[in-house]
């Protein structure tokens, strides 16, 4: 089926590709969109809240494109695609972040959600410098065809869960905590089938989506880096930025946050599914050190935001918050690194 898409959509210009990737996309958001009122009801009807279905269920939905293209990318030996795309959609979920938060200035987006996302973001901080320093250092041994890296990814993102749900779930209710249920509101029952029909939906749309990233960057002839960083990543986190805005448009600041903190970290741990999936080796060993950049700037992306969350108690906001700005610039930055180096 992938030769025959390709082959459709190569040898007659980007116009074409453009247009399919358009399609999808639009396609993409609407089932999205439904994804995240879904999630908002199961929030309201089970008491899990709005932060703990944001940063596991709904980030895990949305993150199913980064699981399905890095599975196909380890099973065909291009890892640095795959890489790319987990630390290309980290960074462009902060930058969704950092927009809607400048685009909806008046619901200071980061001052008004539960401080417990904070956690959240120190293990996606953890889980990248994990990621970077196995990338500088060539990796930490191996277990099989594994990197021992990838054993110490796992256990952390799980404990930081852990630690997520006895904060977020046991502990007290979040600032935008889930209200009560309204009467035009599904069943949770009704809300869970719904919610596992869009998730297959965006399991059905991604190859698609996928096919026709790789389709422009054959008619562009860019580098593997290059496109699985900034293409690949920017078309697999359209999920997240429908999600995100449908959920800040509810007014489901948490589900938002949540979203995209959530997404982060999820995509740390898809990088044990990819070097499973990568059968020569040790996957950050194999890598190019070309990603380094990149998770600095997520590091660096996921400070900022952390900054502006816990800075709220100490100041007030401005109409724009700089943190959001700052990450902005910061994606900006690391796009133009990459096409200076990866055209």
């Amino acid at each position: 089926m992938k030769p025959v898409i390709l082959g459709v959509l190569t040898g007659h210009g980007p116009l074409l590709p453009l247009l399919a990737l358009a399609t999808v996309a639009a396609l993409i958001f609407l089932v999205t969109a439904r994804l995240a009122r879904q999630a908002d009801t199961i929030a309201e009807h089970t008491g899990l809240g709005r932060l703990w279905v944001g940063t596991v269920l709904l980030a895990a939905s949305t993150s199913l494109p980064e699981v399905l293209t890095n599975v196909n990318a380890g099973l065909l030996d291009e890892p640095d695609i795959g890489a790319g795309d987990l630390l290309g959609a980290s960074l462009a979920n902060m930058l969704i972040l950092a927009v809607l938060d400048m685009a909806f200035a008046r619901r200071r987006i980061l001052h008004h959600v539960a401080i417990d996302h904070a956690q959240v973001g120190l293990l996606g901080i953890l889980l990248a410098a994990t990621v970077g320093t196995a990338l500088v250092t060539g990796g930490w041994g191996r277990i099989g065809h594994v990197g021992f890296e990838s054993v110490v990814i796992l256990l952390v993102y799980l404990g930081g869960m852990a630690l997520v749900y006895r904060s977020a779930v046991l502990g007290p209710v979040p600032l935008d905590g889930a209200s009560p249920g309204r009467r035009d509101r599904a069943p949770a029952r009704v809300a869970a089938a719904g919610f596992a029909l869009g998730a297959a939906g965006l399991m059905l749309l991604t190859p698609l989506l996928v096919l026709t990233a790789e389709a422009i960057s054959r008619e562009a002839g860019l580098t593997a880096t290059f496109v699985g960083t900034l293409l690949v990543g920017l078309t697999t986190s359209l999920p997240e930025l429908a999600a995100t805005v449908a959920a800040v448009r509810m007014g489901a600041l948490d589900l938002a946050v949540g979203n995209v903190f959530g997404s982060v970290a999820f995509n740390m741990l898809v990088f044990v599914v990819l070097d499973a999936a990568y059968r020569p080796g040790p996957l950050l060993a194999a890598i190019s050190r070309d990603h380094l950049p990149t998770v600095l700037l997520v590091i660096a992306c996921l400070s900022l935001a952390l900054m502006a969350i816990v800075s709220r108690a100490r100041r007030s906001p401005g109409p724009v918050l700089i943190e959001s700005v700052l990450i902005a610039v910061a994606y900006v930055l690391g796009a133009w690194l990459l096409l200076r180096t990866g055209s």
